[in-house]
C-alpha cells in the first residue's frame, strides 16, 4: 500500500532530531529520493483541569516561535516511563508542580504525518492540586499560569495560543471533560 523504500541513511542525528533521507517509489513507480524522514521520541501534553475548571498552562520561550507562547504543560516520553500517562504525571510534577487524582489517556495522534515518526498523546489530569515546587529542566524557564477553561477555549479559539497541536488537543481535553458545548 504505502511507498517502497529502495535505499535510506541517516543524515543527522543527536538527543534532540533524528534525521532520515530515504530513496522512496511510489506506488504509481515515481521515484521521490530523498524523502527526508523525522524521528522524534513519543510526546505527551496534559490538559489539567482543577476542581474550578482553571487549566494549568505553562509559558516558556520557544526559540523557533522567536517569542513567548503558552502552552499545556508536557514533553518527551522518557525511556523510563512505562506508558503516556507515567509521562504525563512526570511532566505535569516537573513543570508545574501539580498533580491529579486521576490521568486519562484520551488519544494517541500524529503531530505530522507527513514526516514524523512519533506520536503526541494527550492526557487529561483531574482535579489538578498543586503538590510540590517546581523542577523543570535546567533549558526551561517556565512560568505556571492557571486559567479559567472558558478563557483558555476562547483564547484557542482566537489564535492567541499559537502552538497549533495544543490547541487541538485542548480541544480533545475540554470535550473529554465536558467543557465543549458540541
Amino acid at each position: 500500500m504505502g511507498w517502497q523504500v529502495t535505499g535510506s541513511r541517516i543524515v543527522f542525528r543527536d538527543r534532540w532530531i533524528f534525521v532520515r533521507a530515504d530513496d522512496c517509489l511510489t506506488r504509481s513507480g515515481v521515484e521521490i529520493a530523498p524523502f527526508y524522514v523525522l524521528e522524534y521520541p513519543d510526546w505527551v501534553h496534559v490538559v489539567a483541569l482543577d476542581a474550578d475548571n482553571h487549566i494549568i498552562l505553562v509559558q516558556q520561550y520557544r526559540h523557533g516561535f522567536g517569542g513567548t507562547t503558552l502552552e499545556l504543560p508536557g514533553g518527551i516520553i522518557d525511556v523510563q516511563d512505562s506508558d503516556p500517562v507515567a509521562a504525563a504525571r512526570r511532566e505535569l510534577a516537573e513543570e508545574t508542580g501539580y498533580a491529579a487524582d486521576d490521568f486519562r489517556l484520551l488519544a494517541s495522534l500524529s503531530p505530522n504525518p507527513a514526516t514524523h515518526t512519533n506520536k503526541v498523546h494527550v492526557v487529561l489530569a483531574q482535579p489538578a492540586v498543586i503538590a510540590k515546587r517546581l523542577a523543570p529542566d535546567p533549558e526551561e524557564d517556565i512560568t505556571v499560569v492557571r486559567l479559567p477553561a472558558d478563557e483558555v477555549l476562547r483564547m484557542a479559539l482566537a489564535g492567541e495560543l499559537v502552538h497549533a497541536q495544543h490547541a487541538g488537543l485542548l480541544m480533545i481535553g475540554l470535550k473529554a471533560a465536558n467543557l465543549l458545548g458540541v
